[in-house]
């Protein structure tokens, strides 16, 4: 099984929207703290520019580098670090542009969008996306609030400028079929972003990046993740990785932060919430999918990982969308 590929394919974005400044220096944009969900994509095209997380050095992207933020931190982005930033929401507002939410559809790029001075000849490809399930993903639980990909690592996704040239020509945008064509595209960027900073990631401290990266506990995983609903035990899980008992359990806590266990009951009640949420199945048959004969049994650890039972989740979440 590639885990780390099925992980991947797991991530649902719920929204995401394109958009390409015309920048004159001095130039820059402050962008406020959001949820969990958001995320941002930065491709610089013609000029250098910064970005400026809150406690973080500030990070030069060069033309032809990416970023991606995640989790929703404030941050900034701006022709130079000293240089004056207008606010989102006043920006936002005064050009009364629309507003990203889960299941919202944007049905043209964002072109037209200006900031600093004229001439304006610079240009910044951004990316905003909603991600589903970002708080009880274990993948971006582990990923840091900034990743970058330079230009120089393009080796790795040879077709990226490519991508980048049809988004940012706003003769695509009048083709028919661009809408669906440019979300398909933002996606991929994240997930080839993602993925090229896993695989960067060598195992060492305790997070799910430190097992996915450890052969042994790897095997381990991707049983978990394949079939959650199977009656799973340490010592099943630590043959499926090859070792004894006790030195599984260790090495498992020492990479993921969890033992095996916890992470088995945290996978499942993942994938409960997935079933809730789409409403098709009653809490019994969810219970039994993801390996619960007992439905007391199912609902005492769905409060307990949520706050809430079955029902009040799938009411809860409805009421915010």
């Amino acid at each position: 099984m590639d885990l780390l590929g099925e992980v991947l394919l797991s991530l649902k974005i719920g929204a995401n929207s394109v958009g390409i400044f015309h920048c004159g220096p001095p130039w820059g944009m402050d962008v406020p703290a959001m949820t969990q969900a958001n995320a941002y994509m930065f491709c610089a095209i013609d000029p250098p520019f910064w970005l400026m997380l809150e406690n973080q050095t500030p990070q030069l992207l060069e033309p032809g580098d990416a970023a991606l933020i995640l989790h929703g931190p404030r941050y900034s982005f701006a022709s130079s670090p000293n240089a004056p930033c207008v606010a989102l929401e006043e920006y936002w507002e005064s050009h009364e542009l629309p507003s990203l939410s889960a299941g919202s559809r944007q049905n043209t790029p964002l072109h037209g969008l200006t900031l600093g001075v004229p001439p304006r000849n610079d240009r910044v490809l951004t990316m905003g996306l909603i991600i589903g399930g970002a708080t009880d993903n274990h993948l971006l639980r582990a990923l840091p609030d900034l990743i970058t990909l330079k230009s120089t690592a393009r080796g790795q996704f040879p077709w990226i400028p490519s991508l980048l040239e049809f988004l940012t020509v706003e003769q695509s945008a009048t083709t028919p079929g661009y809408t669906a064509t440019a979300s398909h595209l933002a996606e991929l960027i994240f997930t080839s972003l993602v993925r090229a900073y896993v695989l960067s990631t060598p195992a060492g401290n305790s997070s799910w990046l430190s097992g996915i990266n450890d052969p042994r506990i790897s095997r381990a995983l991707a049983a978990i993740h394949s079939n959650p609903e199977q009656p799973w035990t340490l010592e099943r899980l630590a043959e499926q990785a090859g070792m004894s008992r006790f030195s599984f359990g260790r090495l498992f806590s020492k990479r993921t932060g969890h033992t095996p266990i916890e992470y088995l009951i945290e996978r499942r009640m993942q994938l409960a919430a997935e079933l809730v949420l789409q409403g098709r199945d009653s809490v019994a048959r969810i219970a039994e999918a993801v390996g619960y004969q007992s439905e007391r049994a199912f609902r005492n650890l769905f409060i307990r990982h949520f706050g809430m039972p079955p029902r009040d989740y799938a009411k809860h979440h409805s009421e915010k969308s």
